[in-house]
């Protein structure tokens, strides 16, 4: 997973930059530091609901992922100033990114090694999958095993990337994710990055 932000970093030719620079909305990702929620290796199901992102309307999820505390990727062109929270109290987070070796997961949610797997986006919630970086999440009141959670909600079948731009996943994409195998839409994002810019010369 690792491997795969750095590629995904240097093909979209984005560059990282601290939130304590000016917002330049020419590039997108900023690094914080502060509490956020990992759905990198969660799964999610229907709300039943509708959620929109920069402007399309998607079928909305909520999954549920570990909060954590250190430094993370966030898209300021989603989140405007990612140091504020949703609410802008403690009781929620935002849906951010970084790297980990083994982080809490479900059930039990112990501290498990993740596994990097891809799999092809088919029709039906085993085969859909879900976009949960820089989504608002609501953190649970009681912690499981120790580790506090939190409820985040974002669009089913909507790509990660690129930043600027909603689009759709279609059957047949590869996506990549670290929830495990037959779990309902998976957090995860299309690769490669070509099959995304194909699908924006259409639009």
């Amino acid at each position: 997973m690792k491997k795969t932000l750095l590629i995904v970093l240097s093909v979209l030719g984005l560059s990282t930059m601290t939130f304590a620079q000016k917002h330049n909305k020419e590039k997108a990702l900023t690094i914080v530091v502060g509490k956020f929620a990992f759905c990198g290796a969660s799964a999610a199901k229907p709300t039943g609901k509708t959620i929109t992102v920069e402007g399309r309307k998607f079928l909305e999820g909520v999954s549920t992922c570990p909060v954590m505390d250190g430094p993370s990727v966030a898209n300021v062109i989603l989140v405007p100033d990612p140091s504020i929270t949703p609410d802008g109290t403690d009781k929620t987070v935002w849906s951010y990114f970084w790297y980990y070796d083994s982080v809490p997961q479900a059930p039990t949610w112990q501290n498990l090694p993740t596994v990097n797997r891809t799999f092809v986006v088919e029709r039906g919630p085993q085969g859909g999958m879900s976009n949960m970086w820089c989504m608002p999440c609501k953190i649970l009141p009681n912690k499981v095993n120790g580790v506090t959670l939190a409820e985040c909600f974002g669009p089913l079948n909507e790509l990660a990337f690129p930043m600027r731009k909603a689009l759709r996943a279609h059957p047949g994409q590869t996506s990549v994710t670290q929830a495990p195998v037959g779990a309902t839409y998976p957090v995860g994002t299309i690769i490669p990055v070509g099959t995304i810019k194909s699908d924006i010369q259409k639009k």
